[in-house]
């Protein structure tokens, strides 16, 4: 069973607020590191390098990438939402 407290531990973990895209893809890669997931190469950079360009202010790009676990691929995906703010880019993401 999952606990409330363990949710709002790990939501407090996730930076939410960047200043660059770059920046928030990279923590929300990061996050799947410290769930023990590592990101697909090839599906990255197919979905993100060359996919949606950074979203301007008011806009939201939504990515999900393909997960790896132990070397071997799973059924979970790295969910990313990217908004677009005057001053910097707004973070959510999550595994699925």
């Amino acid at each position: 069973m999952i606990k409330l407290s363990d949710l709002l531990s790990e939501a407090n973990d996730l930076k939410v607020y960047h200043k660059s895209y770059t920046e928030a893809i990279q923590t929300a890669k990061e996050y799947a590191l410290k769930k023990g997931y590592m990101v697909d190469d090839d599906d990255s950079f197919r979905k993100i390098g060359m996919g949606p360009r950074k979203p301007s202010e008011g806009k939201t790009v939504k990515v999900s990438v393909e997960l790896t676990k132990g070397g071997k691929p799973t059924n979970k995906q790295l969910h990313i939402q990217v908004y677009g703010m005057k001053n910097g880019y707004e973070l959510n993401c999550y595994i699925g």
